[in-house]
């Protein structure tokens, strides 16, 4: 049957190993949920989607229990599409990686260009080892933002495709598919809402096509709203099947949707969902 949504992201944490000058920092509370607060959420969550992603900010591999958190994803029946750093992929071993929730992972090899150029290719040498290795069931983006003409992403780009010199490299809208179920997608970086001023926007597709549910359990129409700015309720106080489908949440997805005026703190976000290959 058909869920109400693509999507949903619960933020496992919102701690990162690293301080990437493009990310935001949340005025939240440092936080790591629980397993057993994370299977009463997805339980409720995968009433309206098969997928989740765990993450709002924050790094996933930074949570101590991650492997039980895929564990719970794989016996919910949930799929679960990571999106990573990638600088902590052997930390907890490659039997996390046979779980049967995980059907795709992000690396956001932007991260990478803070670090010595040794240290990032060895780094990004690793993902590639990766993702050459990978249970086949995984489908693999290797993420790049930024100005394609700038050292570190004209850099980045020849090595990764230099690492795939024998597989048919194809074009879509976005990037290139470098190998079976592997991708290598280009995006801008963005400006997160309150950085960019207003702008023309006609609409998004926050509560339409996505929910996010903040560490604190807030409900919040998509993953920029890591402060919960425009939260609808909080899952530890109600029901998300109520907090879904109550007048306020109704009026927010109407109104980011551009049919009443789109809420303020949203003409200020410069994000725009790219493109992506008809595998994810």
């Amino acid at each position: 049957m058909k869920k109400q949504f693509k999507r949903a992201f619960i933020e496992i944490t919102n701690i990162c190993n690293l301080s990437c000058e493009f990310c935001v920092k949340s005025s939240s509370p440092q936080c790591f949920m629980k397993p057993e607060k994370f299977e009463t959420i997805v339980a409720q969550v995968k009433l309206f989607t098969s997928t989740v992603s765990p993450h709002v900010l924050g790094e996933p591999f930074m949570h101590p229990q991650l492997p039980e958190i895929l564990s719970i994803c794989s016996a919910q029946k949930i799929d679960i599409s990571l999106v990573t750093n990638g600088t902590l992929i052997d930390k907890f071993g490659s039997a996390i990686f046979k779980e049967k929730c995980l059907k795709q992972i992000s690396f956001s090899l932007h991260a990478l260009e803070s670090f010595p150029k040794k240290e990032r290719l060895k780094k990004l040498n690793r993902l590639i080892e990766f993702t050459k290795t990978r249970p086949s069931n995984i489908i693999i983006s290797f993420r790049l933002r930024g100005n394609r003409e700038a050292p570190f992403l004209k850099e980045t780009y020849d090595y990764i495709l230099n690492a795939f010199p024998d597989k048919i490299i194809t074009k879509y809208k976005d990037g290139l598919r470098l190998a079976d179920k592997t991708y290598l997608n280009f995006e801008l970086f963005f400006k997160w809402p309150g950085q960019g001023g207003k702008r023309e926007k006609k609409g998004c597709q926050g509560l339409q096509h996505h929910f996010a549910v903040l560490c604190s359990g807030e409900i919040v129409p998509c993953c920029l709203d890591y402060d919960g700015k425009l939260s609808i309720g909080n899952i530890n106080n109600k029901p998300l099947a109520d907090i879904l489908s109550s007048p306020l949440a109704i009026r927010l997805k109407n109104s980011i949707a551009g049919k009443t005026p789109i809420p303020e703190y949203c003409a200020t976000c410069g994000f725009i969902a790219p493109g992506t290959p008809k595998e994810i």
